[in-house]
């Protein structure tokens, strides 16, 4: 007897509780399903963030562009003229970087930059703009600007550029300056060919109010400006000035200060000969009477006087006359301040005295009806004048009247009026004893 097999369920029997298992792992264990969603998407997160090749695009802005090669291009004869600091601002960086370093990218990881010492010409030249890629930060997609322009010159020395010291002010009261000396006397100019071809000279500008008021030396660090033939400025900040390859901007300026004091001059032995006959010096100015000396204290203090280096020659003269003579320095003084002095000689005629005694008073211009007596008849006359003139004067020569024109009879009291032959341009006085006389006036 045979067993009889077990009865199977049906078929749709076992799709219905398929879908009741898949409906009880679906709606059970809500917190196991969750976790395991979220360590899922940390796994992914990971995996991406390590896979060097996902990379996400990064913009940079005004990224600025650095420089190499500043000094090898100077070394191969050429210099950058153009202004860079405008030039190499302002550039846009595009890259590709790695997801895991996206926030730590900056646009100096890239290091943008131009090489100077690729340049072989002068001109305006296209200089690429470099940049550095990594594994880390990732690789630049994209510069823009990708190539710089900038203009470039031949890059010369001249030597043996002169330097000057201008002095300003006045040094400090009853002081002197020396004259200046310089470290160094002459300088070397590097630049652009156009700007060093131009520079005649260098000018420093000392102000002797400055300088300290004590007797000795002094020495300041003065600055000083590049020249050009016209006496302009050359102003760049593309030249270097050096002296025996060290750099300046500043030149020793080194003088002695030397104490002051004011000297007169002496009027001893200063006029020699003998002036015309007739004539006399009548007086002798110096100008200035005193100057100003400075020398070393030491020797300044012995000195009181100074003296004409010549003597005013006056023979024969008969007028007055101004002469300029040299003022003989001490060689122990640095500084006078005149040189030389104006000599004034004031000549004129020897002035004499001379007397005429008992001579007639005459009256004149009386009305033909009319009479004159004269109280006094007779005055003395003594003239003061000329020598020469004088000399020749005499008695003839002297005229003595009383005016009585438009006079009528009466008394009157008339000054006696003297008038001398052959005085036109003489210059005299005249002195008449007495001054006045009665005169009586009537008729015929």
């Amino acid at each position: 007897m045979t067993n009889p097999s077990p009865q199977q369920p049906p078929k749709d029997s076992r799709g219905r509780e398929l879908l009741r298992s898949v409906w009880r792992v679906l709606t059970h264990n809500w917190g196991a399903k969750i976790l395991s969603l979220v360590i899922a998407v940390v796994l992914w997160a990971g995996l991406i963030t390590q896979d060097p090749t996902l990379t996400r695009e990064k913009i940079f802005t005004d990224v600025t562009i650095s420089v190499s090669g500043t000094d090898s291009i100077k070394r191969n004869g050429f210099i950058v003229v153009s202004d860079l600091d405008e030039a190499l601002g302002g550039a846009t960086l595009r890259a590709e970087v790695p997801q895991m370093q996206y926030q730590n990218a900056q646009a100096g990881n890239y290091n943008l930059r131009i090489d100077l010492s690729r340049i072989t010409q002068a001109g305006v030249q296209d200089v690429k703009v470099q940049s550095t890629n990594s594994s880390t930060y990732g690789s630049v997609a994209e510069i823009t600007p990708a190539v710089v322009q900038i203009e470039v010159e031949e890059y010369v020395t001249r030597y043996r550029i002169p330097v000057n010291v201008n002095t300003v002010g006045d040094a400090p009261e009853n002081y002197y300056a020396g004259t200046p000396s310089l470290d160094p006397p002459m300088v070397a100019v590097s630049g652009p060919k156009s700007l060093v071809e131009q520079i005649v000279r260098a000018e420093a500008v000392l102000d002797l109010g400055s300088l300290t008021a004590r007797e000795g030396t002094v020495r300041n660090a003065v600055g000083f400006h590049l020249l050009d033939e016209q006496g302009n400025p050359v102003v760049s900040d593309l030249l270097s000035v050096t002296s025996e390859g060290v750099l300046m901007d500043s030149v020793i300026v080194e003088q002695y200060l030397y104490p002051e004091k004011t000297l007169h001059m002496s009027e001893v032995g200063l006029v020699t000969g003998t002036v015309a006959e007739g004539y006399e010096i009548k007086s002798v100015t110096i100008t200035p009477e005193t100057v100003v000396a400075a020398g070393k204290s030491m020797n300044i203090d012995l000195l009181d006087t100074l003296y004409p280096s010549a003597s005013v020659d006056v023979t024969g003269r008969s007028a007055s006359f101004q002469e300029q003579i040299k003022v003989r320095r001490p060689t122990e003084l640095i500084y006078l301040s005149a040189d030389s002095v104006t000599v004034e000689v004031e000549i004129g005629p020897i002035i004499q005295k001379k007397g005429f005694t008992d001579r007639q008073i005459a009256v004149v211009n009386l009305d033909s009806g009319l009479k004159a007596t004269l109280e006094t008849k007779t005055a003395s006359v003594i003239l003061n004048g000329p020598q020469l003139w004088i000399n020749k004067l005499r008695s003839r020569d002297i005229t003595l009247t009383c005016d009585a024109a438009g006079l009528t009879e009466g008394v009157y009291d008339l000054p006696v009026l003297c008038q001398v032959e052959g005085d036109d341009g003489q210059t005299y006085t005249v002195e008449v004893t007495p001054m006045s006389v009665q005169v009586t006036i009537s008729e015929k």
